[in-house]
Parts: C-alpha cells; structure tokens; sequence
C-alpha cells in the first residue's frame, strides 16, 4: 500500500513559502475552503511530484506563484510496503528534479523509456 507522508511546498500557483501537509496522521484527510482558496492547487502539486505532469496540462512556467516570481519547491515522501521514498523538486530557471531514493529514480526512468516508444 502506498501511503503519503508528508508534502511541503513554496510558491506554487497562488501559495506562498512554508506551506505543509501532515497527511499521514489520518486515515482521511478533509480540505476545505471556499472558492478560489487553493483546494484543488494541493492534488496538482502531489501530481507534479509524483508525475512531473498535472491532470489539468498546466504548463511548467504558469506554477509558480506569479507574485513571487522566484521559481517553486515541491517536497513529498512517502511509504509503500516497508520502503520510504523522498521526492524534491526545486524549479527556478532551469528543471532540476532531485530524488531521495535511488530505487525510485530508476523505477521513474523505466517508465519514462517505456513512454516514448
């Protein structure tokens, strides 16, 4: 079973910095907010960290926070089975995705070579 940890983000789409979700301190995680408040922002940042792609085609460059404008940071772990795996991204200028778990990286680049035949 796969199970998220942990997610921390700055300055994506209309957050600012320091933003963090414990999410494995329940069984069910509840969001609420009214219109416009970001709700729907925080499964497009696990789907970047998990896909490098989100459901709703969001380009790279309409991520960060506008008002920033100092490029964003995504930090996700989580659990499957016994295994522990930490996702970092840190976008500025320039993509550079680091991972934590070396097992993982070479999971995510046989897909990616899978993809593109």
């Amino acid at each position: 079973m796969i199970t998220l940890q942990t997610l921390r983000w700055d300055n994506c789409f209309s957050y600012g910095s320091g933003n963090e979700l414990q999410l494995n301190d329940n069984t069910l995680t509840q969001i609420l907010g009214t219109n416009g408040m970001g709700k729907s922002s925080i499964p497009l940042i696990i789907e970047e960290a998990l896909f490098n792609k989100n459901s709703k085609g969001i380009k790279k460059a309409d991520i960060p926070n506008r008002y920033v404008n100092d490029g964003y940071n995504i930090y996700l772990s989580l659990t499957k089975d016994d295994d522990r795996y930490e996702i970092t991204i840190n976008r500025k200028k320039s993509i550079k995705v680091k991972l934590g778990y070396v097992t993982y990286w070479i999971v995510l680049q046989a897909l990616w070579h899978g993809r593109q035949r």
